[in-house]
């Protein structure tokens, strides 16, 4: 269960667990609580049952009665829950539909959370048989800032490789020159919610550092959201227009990533793991990302990639520099990313802890549904 499935590094691995888990035992259905999304409608045109369920708050008790009535009359047997509205409502909903067995997916640390949160997911863990953590870092904050039991936690990393999304997509057919970008051209790519914790901003800034002695290069910031149009007013006043291109949301990240010759990611407050950091290591691409949350479990500093101090210009700008002057140490490490990519972010790898985590805390070793959200 999850609140919608736009495109999203949340929505992208629930896609990942959904077309990976073996069918010949288990039954899936995936469901939007509020709403669909181009996600959704994808996995429909692949065959999966998908239920937009319209319901866009658990503060309403009639609304988790109806939902937990529906769980009844499904007969599910686990019900695995994403993200906090689809984590909250689904796990109310399924202690009233007395569901077997009820996992919650952790992809992000809520460090923002008041009292309350706090208080809530403290008690839908007692009724919580797991409570998967996306990384390390986000298992701490389960156990030390949610208060929860580590024995109810398990640790499963995200993973990327699966059957590729939106594969017919016209999008598909993109290169440099569409996107305004020349061959010649040294390509930092980002990918990520146009929000204020992704620090588009930081990046921004460097860019402009680098670019005053680096006239190839150039930015490509993909993803949309609340801070676009500040962002691109902010980038028109630094006069840095030519240098930085907008690509919108895209449903072709894997082949935007094979255009590009460096990842970024400049989070400056949470993140739980960073799919695109692994997307960017299973392409083969070296990585930057700011040293928090998850993300020093995706990047091993100076390996694979190089790690900066959470909204700091400067150090981005030091690493922007030191990846651009160095072809050979932007191959050596993109070699060493799929490296760590294949031992330890595969989809397999993923969905083989999923089961395997299913198999150990459902009731029934045959089972017949199976609600994502």
């Amino acid at each position: 269960m999850v609140e919608d499935l736009r495109i999203g590094g949340l929505e992208r691995v629930i896609a990942s667990i959904v077309l990976g888990l073996d069918t010949t035992r288990y039954g899936v259905e995936v469901w939007c609580l509020a709403r669909g999304g181009e996600i959704a409608e994808e996995l429909a045109n692949r065959g999966v049952t998908v239920k937009i369920l319209g319901m866009n708050t658990y503060h309403n008790p009639l609304q988790i009665i109806a939902l937990s009535r529906l769980i009844r009359r499904s007969r599910i047997d686990i019900i695995h829950t994403h993200g906090y509205f689809g984590c909250t409502f689904g796990r109310l909903a399924a202690l009233l539909g007395k569901t077997p067995t009820l996992i919650a997916h952790v992809h992000t640390t809520y460090y923002g959370f008041k009292r309350r949160n706090l208080l809530i997911e403290r008690f839908l863990s007692l009724f919580t048989d797991r409570i998967v953590c996306v990384s390390q870092a986000v298992k701490r904050f389960v156990v030390e800032v949610e208060g929860i039991s580590e024995k109810k936690t398990a640790l499963i990393y995200n993973g990327v490789g699966g059957p590729r999304l939106f594969e017919g997509d016209s999008d598909s057919n993109v290169d440099r020159r569409s996107l305004g970008l020349g061959e010649r051209d040294l390509v930092v790519i980002t990918v990520a919610s146009l929000t204020p914790h992704k620090g588009h901003k930081v990046l921004i800034d460097a860019t402009q550092v680098v670019s005053k002695t680096h006239e190839n290069v150039r930015l490509l910031i993909v993803g949309d959201g609340p801070l676009r149009n500040k962002l691109e007013a902010y980038v028109e006043d630094l006069q840095l227009s030519s240098k930085v291109v907008f690509a919108g949301q895209r449903k072709d990240i894997g082949h935007l990533l094979n255009l590009a010759d460096l990842c970024v990611l400049p989070s400056t407050e949470r993140e739980g793991l960073g799919i695109a950091l692994i997307e960017a290591l299973a392409e083969g691409l070296p990585v930057i990302g700011a040293m928090l949350g998850g993300i020093p479990e995706v990047i091993e500093d100076n390996v694979n990639g190089l790690l900066v101090a959470p909204g700091s210009s400067r150090e981005l700008a030091a690493a922007l520099e030191k990846m651009i002057r160095g072809k050979g140490i932007r191959e050596k490490m993109g070699r060493m990313g799929r490296h760590i990519y294949e031992q330890r972010f595969t989809v397999t790898k993923m969905n083989q802890r999923i089961e395997a985590l299913y198999d150990g805390t459902s009731m029934r070793r045959s089972v017949d549904a199976f609600a994502a959200l």
